[in-house]
C-alpha cells in the first residue's frame, strides 16, 4: 500500500471532512476519495462511515489509526536516519523548494553557499506544487524552502527566511492606475487574479473578511508569468506578492492598505539531527537573516 495512502488516511480521519483534507493535502475531493476507496478495496474492509455532512471512522478504521500513528513516525525517522546517514558518507545537502521561491532569492542563497563550501554536493528539489510533510522523507530534503504553510510545529519547524506583501497589479488602462495606493473596500467590485497558494489566498480573504466583503475572483494562477500577461490583456487585476511583480509600460504596481505582509521559510524536521552539512547551512542561513 502507498505510504502517501495512509498520510491521507490520517489527515481524514482527524478532519472527519473531505473537503477539509484535501485543502491541507493540496488534492481534490475526488483523488482522495480515490484512494480511501482503494485502500477500502485493498484492506477489504470499510474504513469511514459516510453522510452527507461529514464522515467518522468505523470500528476497523479505528484501528488503522492507532496503528498508523505509531506507523507513520517510525517510517519517517527510518527515511530520515538512512538519508542523513547517505548525507554523512557523500557530504550531500538536500534542498527543496517550491517554484515561487526563485523570487526570493533562494537559488542565489544556495548558490553562494556552495561557493563558500564548494566541498559540498548539493541534490536540489523543485516543488512545482505546496510540498507535503512527506517532502522530507520521500524526496529525502532536508530543507524545504516555501511560503508560509499548516505544517504541525510538533514535527516541524521553521527560519525565517523572507518577507514579502501583497500587492495590486493593474493595467495601465484601469482607473486604479492612477491611484499610489488603494483600500481593500476599493476593490470590492475589482475582478481579480489570485495565486493559486492556498496560503496567500487565505491571507487575502482573512483582510476582505475583515472589510465586509468577499473579493471577485476570475482565476487562480499557478505563476505570475500567467497573471501578468492576463493583466495587461484587461481579463482582471491581480493581488500577488510585490517580489514576482516588476512594473512594465503595459502594467502598474499599486500599494494596499492595510498592508498584507507574510512570510517565507525554509523549514526542517525537529527534534531529529541535521547533518554535518545541514549545521553549515542552516547557520548560514542564520546569518543571512540577522543581515
Amino acid at each position: 500500500m502507498d505510504i502517501e495512502f495512509l498520510r491521507e488516511f490520517m489527515e481524514l480521519s482527524e478532519t472527519c471532512s473531505y473537503q477539509d483534507a484535501s485543502e491541507r493535502l493540496y488534492i481534490t475531493n475526488s483523488t482522495l476519495s480515490k484512494h480511501i476507496q482503494k485502500m477500502e478495496g485493498e484492506l477489504g474492509v470499510a474504513l469511514f462511515e459516510r453522510s452527507t455532512r461529514k464522515v467518522t471512522l468505523t470500528d476497523m478504521g479505528k484501528i488503522l489509526k492507532e496503528k498508523c500513528e505509531k506507523i507513520l513516525p517510525l517510517y519517517d525517522e527510518a527515511i530520515m536516519q538512512m538519508n542523513l546517514e547517505a548525507t554523512k558518507s557523500t557530504n550531500t545537502l538536500s534542498i527543496a523548494f517550491t517554484s515561487p521561491m526563485y523570487w526570493y532569492g533562494v537559488l542565489d542563497t544556495i548558490m553562494a553557499f556552495k561557493e563558500t563550501n564548494p566541498q559540498i554536493n548539493l541534490r536540489l528539489t523543485e516543488l512545482s506544487e505546496p510540498p507535503q510533510k512527506s517532502a522530507f522523507a520521500d524526496k529525502q530534503a532536508e530543507f524545504v524552502f516555501a511560503y508560509n504553510i499548516n505544517w504541525s510545529s510538533k514535527e516541524i519547524c521553521h527560519q525565517p527566511f523572507r518577507q514579502d506583501e501583497l500587492v495590486l497589479i493593474v493595467s495601465k488602462d484601469s482607473p486604479l492606475c492612477r491611484e499610489s495606493a488603494v483600500t481593500l473596500r476599493m476593490l470590492a467590485e475589482e475582478p481579480l487574479i489570485l495565486p493559486n497558494r492556498a496560503c496567500l489566498q487565505d491571507l487575502f480573504f482573512n483582510e476582505c473578511a475583515k472589510e465586509g466583503f468577499t473579493p471577485r475572483i476570475k482565476l487562480c494562477a499557478q505563476d505570475a508569468a500567467t497573471a501578468m500577461r492576463l493583466v495587461e490583456s484587461g481579463y482582471a487585476s491581480a493581488i500577488f506578492p510585490r517580489a514576482c511583480c516588476e512594473e512594465s509600460s503595459s502594467i502598474h504596481v499599486v500599494e494596499l492598505l492595510p498592508v498584507i505582509s507574510f512570510e517565507t521559510y525554509m523549514f526542517f524536521t525537529k527534534n531529529k539531527p541535521l547533518s554535518s552539512a545541514g549545521k553549515l547551512f542552516y547557520d548560514y542561513i542564520g546569518s543571512q537573516v540577522e543581515e
